[in-house]
């Protein structure tokens, strides 16, 4: 798996290492790509790699958890919803399209089904992050509610994203809040 920094020095090479996983698999498989061949495009021996990562895909979890994390941090708890997004779909979809280069590496590579399991992950493991948000949204904060509604939401923006976001932002931010606050099924 990887490594948790406990210095910012540290989580910030961290992230250099996953960013250059990231490059790499826009030009490369993920099946092609070596641990010599990041660490030679890094410039860094070997036993850099080894100190967070204990493979490539530790390397590509990391990558994924600390999207999703700084997503739920930053854009769900820290961001303020703006007057003409008081449910802040805006807000998510924004963040989400400047992710592109990852959800793209991600479809490019057949590895998009990690982005909804290591939010799994995050829901069930670091449940205590997002119950705040679901509680203020009228929704329970049990595990089960918070993996449907986060991977509800990865879900219609990778559907967004594979249309080359046909929908315009507000669009979509319609779909959404009625997916976090409306009724999943109408009544007859």
């Amino acid at each position: 798996m990887y490594r948790l920094c406990k210095t910012e020095q540290s989580a910030q090479r961290q992230r250099q290492l996953e960013e250059g996983l990231l490059s790499a698999m826009k030009t490369k498989r993920y099946e092609e790509i070596t641990i010599s061949d990041l660490c030679g495009q890094m410039e860094i021996p070997r036993k850099s790699f080894y100190r967070y990562f204990s493979s490539k895909d530790g390397a590509l979890y990391a990558l994924i958890d600390h999207t999703l994390l700084d997503f739920v941090t930053n854009v769900i708890f820290l961001r303020k919803p703006q007057p003409d997004d008081s449910f802040g779909m805006k807000a998510v979809l924004d963040y989400w399209k400047l992710q592109e280069p990852l959800l793209e590496a991600l479809t490019k590579n057949r590895k998009e089904s990690l982005l909804f399991e290591r939010s799994i992950i995050c829901c069930t493991q670091d449940a205590y992050l997002l119950a705040p948000y679901l509680a203020k949204a009228g929704h329970s904060t049990e595990p089960e509610v918070m993996v449907f509604c986060i991977n509800g939401i990865l879900s219609a923006i990778m559907i967004w994203y594979r249309s080359g976001y046909a929908k315009s932002t507000e669009e979509m931010a319609q779909i959404l809040r009625k997916l976090l606050i409306g009724p999943i099924v109408s009544p007859k």
